[in-house]
């Protein structure tokens, strides 16, 4: 499995790992097996799970230009804590996008503006994780916070 370790972080809480939650993802509750959980910046709590884990993996895969973004996985509780900005997705108001600029060794060391995508649902889940293309928050994106 390509990517950063994400079972050995600071600043997040395991002790939830391997338990099972039901999150409502695109209108139906679905079982999620937690690996981590943590707080965002607006102080809400929100869970990192294995299927997220493996969303995220599948759709960098279908594109290769984003799979160098696997190897910063680690830096997502660090984005949702203290994002450069956060949105609401204006095509899916229940995604929450938090977005920090992070330098990407594989993309000539280029600071990249890379994106958490958060379901705020019955459940905080992360949903996906990718870095923006053009580097800015795309007009789709309503901010409600910025550093």
């Amino acid at each position: 499995m390509a990517g950063a370790n994400i079972f050995h972080l600071r600043n997040v809480d395991y002790s939830e790992r391997g338990q099972t939650l039901e999150i409502i993802v695109d209108g139906v509750l679905k079982p999620q097996t937690v690996i981590f959980s943590g707080i965002d910046c607006f102080g809400e709590k929100y869970y990192f799970t294995e299927q997220g884990l493996r969303y995220i993996q599948d759709s960098r895969h279908k594109l290769p230009w984003q799979t160098s973004v696997l190897n910063y996985l680690q830096k997502i509780p660090i984005i949702l804590r203290a994002p450069r900005y956060a949105a609401i997705s204006k095509i899916n108001p229940v995604r929450h996008l938090f977005y920090e600029q992070i330098t990407i060794k594989e993309r000539g060391n280029k600071k990249s503006l890379l994106c958490v995508v958060l379901t705020k649902s019955n459940i905080n889940a992360v949903w996906n994780f990718y870095w923006v293309e053009r580097n800015k928050v795309p007009d789709t994106a309503e901010i409600i916070y910025q550093k």
